[in-house]
């Protein structure tokens, strides 16, 4: 079992990807290893900002940490692996959580594809710049900013989407 952050579908997101581009480019034990560290601890660092119970998709956290894994497997430096985080949070991250977990699996699809471009962009020093929408020029802050959407701003939207759920509300009559 891999567990992040309570959840086995982040635990799954933040090795998978890592594991297989570790085998393919025929890296150490000691670098996967490495690598899985910084993925986890990216991804709990970000979640912590976010809270345990928030309508932020926690597949994006678990994402930007395996883009950041893979920076630093293909052995990007602090500001390639902060700029893969950046982008994979300005991509995804307002992707909601509604707890289906049928669909929580083409979130990850969708988190790990945005995580990987993320990469990619990086890797060619290309990132979201300061100012385009909550990303800032530093990633400490950007993640601060996204975690404060996803503890404060999203707090509504996860009581919403609850009472979806469980028919608590006549969507049709608020329409």
């Amino acid at each position: 079992v891999v567990i992040n952050s309570g959840s086995g579908n982040q635990g799954i997101t933040v090795s998978l990807p890592v594991i297989e581009y570790a085998n393919e480019w025929h890296l150490s034990r000691e670098k996967l290893y490495r690598a899985l560290a910084v993925s986890n601890l990216v991804s709990v660092y970000i979640k912590h900002y976010i809270g345990s119970l928030s309508a932020f998709c926690g597949a994006v956290s678990a994402a930007s940490g395996a883009g950041a894994a893979i920076t630093y497997m293909a052995g990007g430096d602090y500001e390639s692996i902060g700029a893969t985080i950046t982008n994979t949070l300005a991509n995804v991250g307002g992707i909601v959580c509604d707890g289906a977990k049928p669909s929580c699996a083409a979130k990850i699809a969708s988190s790990v594809h945005a995580a990987l471009i993320a990469h990619y962009m990086s890797m060619s020093d290309k990132e979201f710049l300061g100012g385009e929408g909550f990303v800032n020029d530093d990633v400490e802050k950007t993640i601060k900013n996204m975690g404060y959407i996803g503890k404060i701003g999203m707090k509504e939207t996860d009581k919403e989407i609850l009472n979806v759920m469980i028919d608590k509300i006549d969507v049709d009559s608020c329409l």
